[in-house]
């Protein structure tokens, strides 16, 4: 084989490797198919959302949908019951998984069956939301 040839296939073997690789990320699909956007929103500071109390709960939802969570940051009082509710949007991927370690919770979110977790929180502090890989970057800022 000579030179020439060598080099053609080479060329041709990159150029196949990075259309393979560029397309998932292009068409949004796997398992974490949103990590650009999470990326860019992770780098942005923003306001968290203030959960209103109805009933006495602090009570909101959570979407869990193309690698973030929306909203992604939430303000809670301590010492007042909280209810969220986890749903899966169109292309939730390992976000399917919902685990919040400081309160020793791992659990599936269903696509038509909601998830609620309820607890009150008893301190002032960050309390992190994640999936089960990881990657999704969630927050409850306790006050």
């Amino acid at each position: 084989m000579n030179t020439y040839t060598k080099l053609t296939i080479v060329s041709g073997l990159s150029a196949f490797a990075l259309v393979a690789f560029a397309i998932p990320s292009v068409q949004g699909s796997g398992c974490c198919s949103g990590m650009n956007s999470l990326q860019q929103n992770s780098a942005q500071t923003l306001d968290p959302y203030i959960v209103p109390i109805v009933k006495g709960v602090q009570t909101a939802t959570i979407v869990i949908d193309a690698g973030k969570y929306t909203p992604s940051t939430i303000q809670v009082i301590k010492g007042t019951n909280v209810a969220l509710t986890f749903k899966l949007g169109a292309n939730p991927g390992c976000g399917r998984v919902l685990v919040i370690k400081d309160l020793k919770l791992k659990r599936s979110v269903q696509k038509d069956k909601p998830e609620v977790v309820k607890f009150m929180p008893a301190k002032a502090g960050t309390i992190s939301i994640t999936c089960g890989m990881g990657m999704f970057d969630g927050k409850i800022i306790v006050k």
